[in-house]
């Protein structure tokens, strides 16, 4: 996915399971040790035919991505199906923080428009100030979006490089599957734009009908 923090794909190699597994397993410290004390890129659980491994950073795990991962095998080689989401932690800090500021953004216009009906008084006291407001906040949105999905999308692609590495695959061999419990990456995001006009709205009628 794009723009989400959450992918699903495929990886198809001519490789059989039991290579993917051995190498795999050279790369993946299970002793937990301390990142500045293993050589190797990767830290987790790894079994013959499934995995869960992550990159342990020096700014910890709050937003770097949780790998999961079934290792299958095929007529010609096997398949490596991989999902990755950010650690349930900072997923639900980063939903509150962002589902918080983007509904209040819309909230706060509906008063805005309330008032205007209310009053009647439609002009605005001051476009360059209402101006700034707008952008401020998308900057700050911004800078919340860019530290934490910017941060699992920056670590997927180093993953992502080192599962193709150790699978003696390239990028072409990679089969993305972009959805979330059957949901488009589109219809999610265009569901971040109804859901909160229509509270918004929802607000409004209520606050004319009291």
């Amino acid at each position: 996915m794009k723009y989400l923090p959450y992918e699903d794909f495929e990886i198809h190699t001519d490789l059989s399971s039991d290579e993917v597994f051995y190498r795999l397993r050279a790369a993946v410290d299970t002793e937990g040790k301390w990142w500045i004390f293993t050589n190797k890129p990767f830290w987790g659980e790894v079994y013959r035919h499934h995995f869960r491994i992550w990159r342990d950073t020096w700014w910890g795990r709050n937003f770097t991505p949780i790998t999961f991962g079934a290792i299958q095998e095929e007529n010609l080689g096997s398949c490596i199906r991989i999902r990755m989401r950010m650690p349930w932690h900072g997923f639900l800090f980063y939903s509150f923080i962002f589902g918080f500021l983007w509904l209040s953004f819309f909230l706060g216009y509906a008063d805005l428009i309330l008032q205007k009906i209310q009053t009647g008084i439609w002009q605005i006291e001051s476009l360059g100030e209402w101006l700034l407001n707008i952008v401020l906040f998308i900057i700050f949105l911004a800078y919340i979006y860019f530290i934490s999905v910017g941060t699992f999308k920056s670590d997927v692609c180093r993953i992502k490089d080192r599962l193709l590495r150790i699978s003696g695959t390239a990028e072409e061999d990679i089969i993305y599957r972009d959805t979330i419990l059957g949901i488009t990456e589109s219809q999610i995001i265009k569901a971040l734009f109804i859901i909160p006009i229509v509270i918004s709205l929802g607000w409004m009628i209520y606050k004319l009908l009291l």
